[in-house]
This record gives structure tokens, sequence and C-alpha cells, in this order.
């Protein structure tokens, strides 16, 4: 008894291998007995399914491609405390991505193809568990018609024969119990499995979505940030726009006021420089009574001034320039 369940167990083993190889799910076995419409039919809802999941994926992709360089290029605008902060969750974003790509391409993975081989353990120990029912049923008839011909008999030969054959049905029937029990409690065993798997994935899916969770919190204080920058940059452009129009009004005025200085001279008649005074201006009465020296000192200093003016008026120019 022991030998021929060692030995099935051997032969179990080996066809368990070889069906690994192949992985066929049960989901596939089942397709390969659809009919080809239904097939057919499956294919193309696969594949539109596919096509979608592929296009919400390249969506996804693009937007996040969008996403960082903008980020990227407000990035160079953050003061040094910010540019810190999003170096600091950015390094926990990447950190929570490379924990959900390791459970998407390792252990989801590795937990789908354990369950398929158990499923496919399973399959193979149930139909060893009808097999060896069939037997037990098998001889559990025979022995019950045994039995009922044993009474029925009346030469003693006949029923010592009987009796003998029904004695080694009832041994039969014992060992395929046996045999039921021992592939039952491999099937318990399968299935114990499969909910210990079935078990183990909830709890990667959770940690996962809990991941996913974090990454989206961490994603909207980075977006604060950013937010904060630009507004920011806006206020700093909109600041230099008003210093810009402030500076181009004084400009205006001051050239303003010259204009009238210098049409106010020209009404007066009173020569720019000393010069013109000298050779073809009208003189006022208290200029002609002044002496040389004295006229010579206020047209000196009228000339300082305009000089002065005229320096003035390229620096608030070039620092207009500048803001710009």
């Amino acid at each position: 008894m022991g030998k021929d369940l060692q030995k099935l167990r051997e032969t179990d083993a080996l066809k368990e291998r070889e069906a690994i190889i192949k992985i066929k799910t049960p989901e596939e076995e089942r397709e390969k007995k659809l009919p080809a419409d239904q097939q057919k039919e499956q294919a193309e809802e696969s594949a539109g399914q596919l096509a979608e999941k592929t296009g919400r994926e390249r969506i996804l992709q693009k937007k996040s491609e969008e996403e960082k360089e903008a980020e990227l290029s407000l990035k160079k605008y953050a003061t040094e405390p910010e540019k810190q902060q999003i170096f600091l969750y950015e390094t926990q974003r990447i950190d929570l991505e490379d924990q959900v790509r390791k459970i998407e391409e390792e252990k989801e993975p590795a937990l789908k193809l354990e369950k398929n081989r158990v499923l496919l353990e399973k399959g193979e120990w149930e139909k060893k568990l009808s097999k060896v029912s069939e037997e037990e049923e098998s001889f559990q008839t025979e022995q019950k018609f045994i039995s009922g011909k044993e009474k029925e008999s009346n030469i003693a030969k006949e029923k010592q024969g009987m009796e003998k054959r029904r004695w080694e049905l009832e041994k039969e029937v014992k060992n395929a119990e046996k045999k039921r029990w021992e592939v039952e409690r491999e099937v318990a065993k399968t299935e114990s499995k499969i909910k210990k798997i079935d078990e183990d994935y909830e709890k990667i899916v959770a940690e996962k979505n809990n991941l996913a969770k974090r990454k989206a919190d961490i994603d909207k204080i980075i977006r604060e940030i950013y937010s904060k920058i630009i507004t920011n940059v806006e206020a700093e452009k909109a600041k230099k726009e008003r210093e810009k129009r402030l500076a181009q009004g004084k400009i205006a005025e001051i050239k303003s006021g010259e204009k009238e200085e210098i049409q106010r001279q020209q009404w007066k008649g009173m020569p720019e420089k000393y010069e013109k005074y000298e050779t073809g201006g009208k003189e006022k009465q208290f200029l002609k009574d002044m002496p040389v020296s004295a006229r010579e000192k206020i047209f000196g200093q009228a000339e300082e001034e305009e000089k002065a003016r005229k320096k003035f008026l390229e620096d608030v120019e070039k620092w207009a320039k500048e803001k710009e």
C-alpha cells in the first residue's frame, strides 16, 4: 500500500513538472474546449481590452512626462528651501514607485505562477480522487452482490468460495478507502495552499494601494510647492512690470520738464551757454551790470546742473532696461 502510494506520487510529480513547463492556467484549458466562434469572439474582446489598456497607459505616460517637464522648468525659479523640499519629496516618491514596481514585477507574477502550479496540482489530485472513489464504489457494489449471493446459496463449497471473495473485497474496500483518505488530504492541502496564496495576494494588493495613496499624497504636496513657485514668479513679474512703468513715467516726466525748461528759456531769450550770451543773445539789464566773473560763475553752475540732469536721465534709462 505504501509503495503503491509512493509510486503514485512519483508519477504525479513527473506529470506535474511537465504541466508546469507548459504552464496552462485553468482558464486557458477551458478556452481550449470552447467552440472556434467563441474562441474568436473572446480573442477579439481580449484584443480590444488590451488596446484600450495600452491607450490609457500611453495617455498617463504622456501626461506624466509633461508634468515632469513642467516641474523641471519651474524648479529653476524655486528658492533654496523649496529646492530642498522638492528633492526630499521626489526622493520619497521614487522610493514608493520602486516598491510598487517590485510588487508588480516580482511579487504578483510569483504568486500567480505559484497559484497556477497549485491549481494544476489540485486538478491532478481531484482526478485521482475520482478514480479511487470509483474503485471503492465498485468494490462495495461487488461486495454487496457477493453477500447477497452468499445468503441465497445453499451449496457449501459455493458459499465458502463466495465468503472468501467477500473477505478479499472487504480488504479491497478498506485499501481503497485508505487511498481515498490519502488523496482527500492532498486535495485539502492544495486548497489550503490556494487559500494562503489568495491571502498573500490580498496583502500585496493592500500594500500596493497603500503605497499608491502615499505617492498621491506626496504628489499633492509637490504640486502645492510648484503652485507656490508659480505664484511667486507671477508676483515678481508683475512687480518688475510696475517698476518698469514707473521708471518710464519718471523718464517721461523728466524729459517733459526739460522740454518746458528749454521752452521757457527760449521764451525769455536766455542763452544756454555763456558764449551765446557773449556773441549774440539779448542781455538782461541785471546781467549787463554784473561783473564778467560773476556771470561766468552763474553760467558755469547752469552747465553743471545740465550735465547732472542728463547723467540722471541716463541712469534712469539704464535701470529701466535692466528691469526688462
